[in-house]
């Protein structure tokens, strides 16, 4: 079987971490690389010897890939994913899928219209211990949900985020960028929506953000469970979590948590009654387990786990508790969605 063709579209940063990994994944064949800047274009070519290119369009034309990632500004996401389906191309897109609600819904509806998929990069999900977590909630074991606690705490103030870059310039540079995941999380564990969100946020005036880096906030589920979230990009205690964040779910007939993986996220805890629990084997995991999310659906003609149509509800979450912190009150998520 031919490899899946990846042509990649920005090689920051995280990019290039993106364009290595697809460049050693089994099955799969880097077909270029597209960067504005010519920094980012002889990277690419020194080190990975593919194509190199300024303009998407013209990278379609000598490429022709099966897929298009895109590792670029969230505020691109729309104008490349449209000219990438348009061209006959899947999409995978790092989260967060685009910083209005408007651009994200106009993605999925390019991807319905041109007849091809997007997923977006909730890597989070396909972790062995957010499966094990799922399959104890989903399953049973822990009852009814009483509740669920999740603290992610990450000091970023003298790290690799700069007030130029869009980390640095976004709205809501949190909640985008690193709540999204855990939201996503929430619905990906417990099978309920967000129904409400009650948040606040506030800057860290010792950080690169211009924007708020810290959020505290009450979200209701569906089916009324409380979770109560707290996340910061400005720990100033030295009290820091993994990627994850530490969580607790609290059900009728027990309790469990998912801690531990700090210096790699991959290998944190799941314990059920304090006790560890066994962790199910998947395939492939991670960022690589998107790869074969979009192979899947391209080859296959299934809708993605991780499509844009399902994001929107992550989305909405997200969206919800940034209006919250804007307004200082609940927001119902159906109003964003």
């Amino acid at each position: 079987m031919a490899a899946f063709s990846v042509l990649q579209v920005g090689v920051g940063l995280w990019g290039r971490s993106w364009a290595e990994l697809v460049a050693r994944a089994r099955g799969f064949r880097l077909a270029g690389v597209v960067d504005a800047r010519p920094a980012g274009r002889e990277w690419a070519r020194s080190a990975l010897g593919v194509p190199v290119f300024a303009r998407l369009d013209r990278a379609l034309t000598a490429a022709r890939p099966d897929g298009v990632l895109l590792v670029s500004p969230p505020e691109t996401h729309r104008g490349l994913a449209e000219i990438a389906l348009a061209a006959g191309s899947h999409v995978l897109v790092e989260k967060p899928l685009a910083p209005t609600p408007a651009d994200a819904a106009a993605i999925a509806v390019a991807a319905d219209r041109n007849g091809r998929y997007v997923v977006v990069a909730q890597n989070y999900r396909f972790r062995r211990q957010s499966r094990a977590l799922r399959q104890l909630v989903r399953g049973g074991a822990l009852g009814s949900l009483e509740a669920i606690r999740i603290e992610c705490r990450r000091d970023l103030r003298a790290a690799w985020v700069s007030s130029r870059d869009w980390r640095g310039r976004m709205p809501h540079p949190y909640l985008l960028d690193m709540a999204v995941h855990h939201f996503d999380l929430i619905r990906a564990i417990t099978g309920e929506e967000v129904a409400e969100v009650d948040a606040r946020s506030w800057r860290a005036p010792d950080g690169p953000f211009r924007f708020d880096a810290t959020v505290e906030a009450i979200l209701t589920l569906a089916d009324g469970t409380p979770v109560a979230y707290h996340g910061t990009w400005a720990d100033s205690l030295g009290r820091e979590t993994s990627w994850n964040g530490d969580w607790e779910i609290v059900g009728t007939k027990g309790r469990a948590t998912w801690t531990g993986g700090l210096r790699d996220a991959l290998r944190g805890t799941v314990r059920v009654a304090g006790r560890p629990a066994a962790l199910p084997v998947l395939p492939v995991l991670d960022r690589l387990a998107m790869l074969h999310e979009l192979r899947d659906a391209a080859e296959n003609g299934h809708e993605p786990e991780c499509s844009a149509r399902d994001n929107l509800l992550t989305l909405a979450a997200v969206f919800a508790a940034a209006r919250s912190t804007e307004t200082h009150g609940p927001i119902r998520v159906e109003q964003l969605r």
